[in-house]
């Protein structure tokens, strides 16, 4: 079995995602307990998944709670009874029957108290309607460009387990060069239409005036495979057909691509 083939065929993201089957994942273990490299690629995407997530998320706002309780300290909250504080000076002698006096004060208070709380959680809840309403517009806006921002990592994802399930087409990893070691990129050629897909993965925004370039290396050769489109750095392109390869490698040029590429700019480069 070829570990990198094995690697690139897609199971261990199928496994992540829990999409892959029994006999699929049983498999898997079983390899994974003795090869390090199936064993770190399993890590790997699992912190990808982990990592999508966490960007993500969306958190609760910071000063909810801050408008809720500045809200509650402006209102009043009646705190006594509603007894009158007046007094007779004349002294009063109480029936026998006034024993039940105390447990009345005391229903009265605890009905009063009923009312403080009550009065306090709606107050509570005014001041986090009146914060939703002023917050909503800026809250809706920013949860309609992150869904938007989720839907096409999806549709990438998507894209990408298709490509991966299709026989025809080889994955080639590119990986970063001595200059930039930290970086990747993935090609995926079909070797029977000879249509050739970039995905640049982690490589920054291309600076102002400038755009990657993919390149492929012919007989030793680089030839020209297209340049990579400016707005659409986090989606999957269609590239040149490429007929034959020895391997693809991606470099940084002036805007438009140059005939020749410029090796001081190189940054992923991969084997077929």
């Amino acid at each position: 079995m070829d570990i990198k083939e094995y690697i690139s065929s897609g199971i261990i993201e199928a496994y992540v995602m829990g999409l892959a089957t029994e006999e699929e994942v049983s498999i898997l273990m079983c390899i994974r307990k003795h090869n390090t490299e199936v064993e770190q690629a399993i890590v790997e995407a699992q912190k990808t998944l982990e990592d999508f997530a966490t960007v993500h998320a969306i958190p609760p706002p910071s000063d909810l709670k801050a408008a809720i309780w500045n809200t509650l300290s402006e209102q009043s909250i009646p705190t006594g009874t509603g007894v009158s504080d007046t007094h007779d000076s004349t002294p009063t002698i109480l029936p026998a029957t006034t024993s039940a006096a105390p447990i009345r004060s005391l229903a009265t208070r605890n009905i009063a108290i009923a009312a403080s709380i009550l009065l306090a959680l709606s107050l509570g809840a005014n001041a986090f309607l009146h914060y939703k309403n002023e917050a909503g517009q800026e809250v809706l806006a920013r949860t309609m460009a992150e869904q938007q921002s989720t839907q096409l990592t999806l549709e990438t994802l998507k894209e990408k387990w298709s490509m991966l399930q299709n026989p025809a087409i080889k994955t080639v990893t590119l990986a970063g060069v001595a200059q930039h070691p930290d970086l990747k990129a993935h090609v995926f050629w079909n070797t029977q239409t000879t249509d050739v897909y970039l995905s640049l993965e982690n490589l920054p925004a291309a600076p102002e005036g400038m755009q990657y370039q993919l390149w492929a290396i012919v007989d030793g050769k680089p030839v020209d495979a297209g340049v990579f489109p400016l707005d659409q750095t986090d989606r999957i392109n269609n590239m040149r057909q490429i007929p034959k390869a020895q391997a693809f490698a991606v470099t940084l040029e002036t805007k438009g691509g140059n005939p020749t590429p410029n090796l001081a700019q190189l940054y992923v480069m991969g084997n077929i």
